[in-house]
């Protein structure tokens, strides 16, 4: 953990739905971190906290693995910007798995430009996503061979009213057959450090939510 990580941390609440924020490490002493003020990731707003609230939350550190934890907030403190002080013990975090493995199913919007031939994108759908690249549906018409450079413009929607718009470089790597469909695996060739973490938080935030169901049903 360092200065400038970005945390997300969640809330169980009342009627059993989780509430999410979004902040950032401002500083860290000791067993103390502090955070500037979180936001709500379904309002987009800053929401007042009050002191002893409890969460669970993660982050993804610079090795490309994520860690959980759990944290209180202790105090608030007002110096160039409002900041909340955490109950923090980094010896009690948990690792869960290296990022680059996450890779999950998911139907996102996703524009595609052959770099060699710009004519009009391919506006299609992606069948899976992890930090590493995506898997898109290619219409019957469609063929890529290996090593083809392109550039996509993928939509990245969690369903809190947050989209995110990433663009990026890939690598095409092959196309096989899906229930009758095709689709090609690219693995990300110039990515944004910045997106590919929105990526990976993504996916992850997707796996909690199928575990939750999973243990609902």
């Amino acid at each position: 953990m360092k200065i400038g990580t970005q945390l997300i941390l969640e809330q169980e609440q009342q009627d059993s739905s989780i509430r999410r924020y979004r902040c950032r490490i401002v500083e860290l002493k000791g067993l103390k971190c502090y955070i500037d003020q979180p936001i709500n990731i379904e309002t987009g707003r800053t929401q007042a906290i009050p002191v002893g609230s409890c969460f669970s939350g993660y982050f993804v550190d610079k090795d490309e693995a994520i860690y959980t934890f759990t944290t209180e907030v202790m105090e608030r403190k007002k110096d160039n910007i409002p900041m909340l002080i955490l109950a923090f013990d980094q010896s009690k975090m948990k690792k869960v798995q290296r990022r680059e493995y996450v890779r999950v199913p998911v139907n996102l919007d996703i524009s595609i430009l052959n770099l060699n031939n710009p004519l009009k994108p391919l506006v299609t759908v992606t069948k899976d996503i992890s930090g590493g690249g995506v898997a898109v549906v290619l219409p019957p018409d469609h063929f890529y061979e290996p090593g083809v450079s392109l550039e996509l413009i993928l939509v990245l929607s969690s369903g809190d009213r947050q989209i995110d718009y990433i663009v990026t470089e890939a690598e095409t790597i092959r196309i096989e057959s899906s229930n009758d469909k095709q689709v090609l695996s690219m693995k990300f060739v110039t990515i944004n450090e910045n997106d590919r973490q929105r990526i990976i938080q993504f996916c992850f935030d997707r796996q909690l939510k199928q575990r939750r169901q999973q243990m609902n049903i």
